[in-house]
């Protein structure tokens, strides 16, 4: 099976920020986080991690692909435009929440 970069990029980034969501329920006592509480949360979890969710992906991806890494030169490119309208990934990502969270009892 051919490692497809930005189909993995995607699966990361999916499996990052829902590991991080978790924690942060976790963390909190939480069972999920309030709809007017989602800017305030992911804005102040967005600058946080952002930088280390790159470091994440990169290091992910020579892990998974191997020789079949495509260099960090592809992946910092396929990272900027990711990652080039900060508020655009923050309005996805509150998406991604708010119906996550309505599969939540």
């Amino acid at each position: 099976m051919p490692n497809n970069p930005e189909k993995l990029v995607q699966d990361l980034i999916l499996f990052y920020v829902k590991e991080n969501y978790n924690i942060y329920l976790q963390e909190r006592g939480l069972k999920k986080i309030p709809n007017n509480d989602l800017d305030s949360v992911i804005s102040e979890l967005y600058s946080q991690r952002k930088d280390h969710l790159k470091e994440f992906i990169k290091s992910s991806l020579k892990k998974i692909m191997g020789d079949d890494y495509v260099g960090d030169l592809v992946i910092n490119n396929m990272l900027i435009d990711i990652f080039r309208d900060d508020e655009l990934c923050k309005n996805r990502i509150k998406l991604e929440i708010i119906e996550y969270q309505k599969t939540i009892v």
